[in-house]
């Protein structure tokens, strides 16, 4: 009997969809709820037959989606090439460049979404005496957080199915810091101090597989082909003078948005900027009694791959 217990580990692949072998020290990540769900094409054989039963399938491709969530924080020691957040390489196969600096008593580590030099992953999901396998993974990922909780990055990975093998579950050093929670934050629009509850980032990556025939299982790797990325925010509705949140949209005027920082302990905060935020939808909306706008919004380039930036301090 197996129970759910489960462990995530990953690691960059030196070539593109060739699997890497994972150790313990792969894990590490506090993964809420990962979910693999493997997908393998059934090619149905439409013979015509003297009987209308069917003969059986011939299975075909075989690819695999990974799922979870889990909470944006550092590691609670100084940033280096061999200390990031736990998140970080996941962020990178979701389409982010990762910067450390490593100047004494100041250390960053920074993400911001890239075009070019994208790494694929090698996934393992250990299930309590079975272990699940991907590789060439990249994927998705969403950003969240509500007043008085931790913010999350919630991350959709596709990539090829590599086997379901037996193996003991691990037990990784995991990163033991604590979230901070979205409190104390400041949320900027322009030179607006705005007040809200919530917010949220969809990068919009579209994720595509690399077919090939001359794969086993039909795809090499997973692909990021394109990004879109939106969002969402309810900040309270004001006077036209104080922020113009139905005039800007009309206008397609964009705005400069800073988050944060989250969290006051260092190498366990972050700050979230944006050069061009845009509006694309206001509404109305209440919250126990205030008047809200209930606000869509696209992210722009400045000067290219800078739409969103994430910096750990």
């Amino acid at each position: 009997m197996l129970t759910r217990r489960r462990v995530l580990a990953a690691k960059i692949e030196s070539v593109e969809g060739t699997a890497e072998s994972i150790t313990v020290s792969d894990a590490g990540i506090l993964a809420i709820d990962p979910k693999v769900d493997p997908d393998f094409k059934k090619n149905e054989r439409s013979i015509a037959l003297n009987t209308l039963s069917k003969l059986v399938p011939v299975m075909g491709t075989q690819s695999a989606r990974l799922t979870f969530k889990a909470e944006l924080k550092g590691p609670g020691a100084a940033y280096s090439s061999s200390v990031t957040p736990a998140l970080g390489k996941y962020l990178r196969a979701c389409g982010f460049a990762e910067t450390i600096v490593t100047t004494s008593g100041s250390e960053t580590a920074t993400y911001k979404p890239a075009s070019t030099g994208v790494p694929s992953l090698t996934i393992w999901c250990y299930e309590d005496g079975v272990i699940k396998k991907m590789k060439g993974c990249r994927g998705n990922v969403q950003f969240s957080g509500k007043n008085g909780e931790p913010c999350y990055a919630e991350f959709d990975f596709l990539g090829v199915y590599d086997g379901t093998v037996d193996g003991a579950i691990v037990s990784p050093t995991f990163e033991a810091t604590v979230p901070p929670v979205l409190l104390s934050a400041i949320l900027n629009l322009d030179a607006y101090a705005a007040i809200a509850s919530s917010w949220s980032v969809d990068m919009g990556n579209d994720t595509q597989l690399r077919e090939s025939f001359s794969a086993a299982a039909g795809y090499l790797s997973c692909l990021i082909t394109d990004r879109r990325p939106t969002g969402k925010f309810d900040p309270e509705f004001v006077l036209v003078a104080t922020h113009d949140f139905l005039g800007k949209w009309k206008a397609g005027t964009s705005i400069a948005l800073t988050l944060g920082p989250v969290g006051a302990t260092q190498y366990n905060k972050y700050t979230i900027t944006a050069p061009k935020l845009v509006y694309t939808k206001v509404g109305d909306g209440d919250r126990t009694g205030l008047m809200v706008a209930d606000t869509g919004f696209d992210l722009a380039m400045n000067s290219g791959d800078d739409e969103i930036q994430i910096v750990f301090s």
